[in-house]
């Protein structure tokens, strides 16, 4: 049996593709949106891709089964009750796929989802036992997929379905199983996911905290606490994923835009994206521009901050990064990418134009201006509730930084806001969405509360510590 995992980090995906020794015939499971990996593997290894499996409607990414099924011309298989909406082959408990030596068993696994399906499969080549399973977003190394990303009530009513699902259908396998899970480290369907990738049936069965005996109930409250913020983009991929993700058949290609061509494209609607590290758009960028630093973090904080369904256009320091962008934002559903600023960042500086700029204040000096200034300034903390909860800056308004565009009213406006997270990043992001709606005093506390813990500054968390 050849396997091989793919990660994306960004997103904290795992994708794989299995194929047979024996017959060179091969399938992939839950895949990236971006399929030209599995086709040079593919290639690579001489192998032809005939299947394709999900585990589940991702809330997280555009799923990328129907782009590879057309690139590929293998069938696409999902849960019979994922209500997909464009051609598939139906599967549900029991249903058996062969490869050669290797066979493939279906199992209903409820849960994570209400349609989740996990996939079992043995090298019969060496022993009908199951080698591995493809757990999908029900059981994770360390963790479990959360149940409410539907919402808290629907969380409710799936928590015990995992719970059984988990102790019935997955943990009843042999512990020398190989756990290979689709979500990983960076996602937000779960909490306190490890960055190990794999695991086995007794590893986790020994060392899960939410795999410990105890009854339904008190596994649905540990399922339900203590989970990330919900990125708002999620909101929109289940039923992207449903209704069937437009095929690219390749990854779109922006062009070079002049200045006065960007200049009117934004006229017309679209949106400007600056891919610069937030010290370098903090420097000069272009007004209205939104700010997320190319790497692992931006294809989660575009699409938490972005509108959908807009030209976007990029301001990027290499082509490197431009190609980079693009793959990031089809993962997320963002698809009209007609162009990029030619000669960057420069050529607007070179022409003459407007620009605005986020000062940039380290910790040492933001005490000294809350203390002198009092009620002239204020600190916007836009970690998560958990980061809050562990300790923040007395006085602070808190708005988790995916949620500020639907709260820009609760942030004065008659007031220096200087804006604060764990380093810098998602701060820089915050304070390109208020100038956008035309705050004019924003500052970036460079090194966020790292910077602050590290220096010993005070901090409350609202219990009297």
């Amino acid at each position: 049996m050849f396997l091989h995992q793919l990660h994306i980090e960004s997103l904290g995906h795992y994708s794989y593709l299995v194929a047979s020794d024996q017959t060179g015939t091969a399938f992939v499971v839950d895949p990236k949106r971006d399929v030209q990996d599995y086709l040079d593997l593919a290639r690579a290894r001489q192998l032809r891709v005939t299947h394709i499996f999900e585990t589940h409607v991702h809330n997280d990414y555009v799923s990328g089964a129907r782009e590879l099924a057309a690139a590929s011309g293998a069938r696409l298989h999902a849960s019979a009750d994922a209500a997909l909406q464009f051609e598939h082959v139906p599967v549900k408990e029991g249903d058996e796929f062969r490869f050669g030596e290797l066979l493939v068993r279906v199992l209903s696994t409820p849960g994570h989802t209400p349609e989740h399906v996990s996939y079992l499969v043995s090298d019969t080549a060496r022993s009908d036992a199951p080698a591995l399973i493809f757990t999908g977003g029900d059981l994770l190394v360390g963790s479990i997929g959360r149940p409410d990303l539907l919402g808290q009530d629907i969380g409710r009513q799936l928590a015990p379905q995992l719970f059984e699902s988990l102790h019935s259908r997955i943990l009843s396998q042999p512990d020398f199983v190989t756990v290979l899970p689709t979500h990983g480290a960076g996602s937000a369907c779960g909490a306190n996911l490890s960055s190990t990738r794999t695991s086995t049936i007794g590893y986790e069965r020994i060392t899960n905290p939410y795999l410990q005996p105890q009854t339904a109930r008190a596994f649905t409250d540990l399922a339900l606490s203590g989970q990330p913020t919900i990125p708002a983009y999620y909101d929109r991929m289940r039923a992207l994923n449903q209704s069937g993700p437009r095929v690219l058949g390749s990854l779109p290609q922006p062009r070079p835009m002049a200045l006065d061509e960007v200049e009117q494209a934004l006229r017309d609607g679209a949106v400007l994206l600056d891919g610069r590290q937030p010290s370098a758009f903090g420097g000069a960028h272009i007004p209205g521009s939104f700010n997320a630093g190319i790497g692992p973090r931006f294809t989660m904080w575009v699409g938490s901050v972005v509108p959908a369904n807009v030209p976007v256009l990029l301001v990027m320091d290499s082509l490197a990064d431009v190609d980079e962008a693009v793959r990031q934002l089809i993962r997320v559903g963002y698809d009209d990418i007609p162009g990029y600023l030619a000669g960057g960042i420069d050529a607007w500086l070179l022409a003459g134009k407007s620009v605005q700029q986020v000062p940039q204040i380290a910790v040492h000096a933001l005490l000294p201006e809350l203390a002198n200034n009092g009620a002239a300034s204020r600190v916007l903390d836009v970690r998560s509730a958990a980061e809050w909860d562990g300790g923040h800056i007395a006085g602070a308004i808190h708005i988790p930084g995916g949620d500020l565009p639907g709260h820009v009213a609760d942030v004065p406006r008659d007031k220096t806001v200087a804006i604060v997270c764990g380093s810098g990043y998602r701060s820089s992001v915050a304070a390109s969405v208020l100038q956008r709606e035309g705050f004019e005093h924003v500052m970036n506390v460079v090194g966020g509360m790292t910077a602050w813990d590290q220096a010993h500054y005070p901090i409350t968390n609202n219990r009297g510590n």
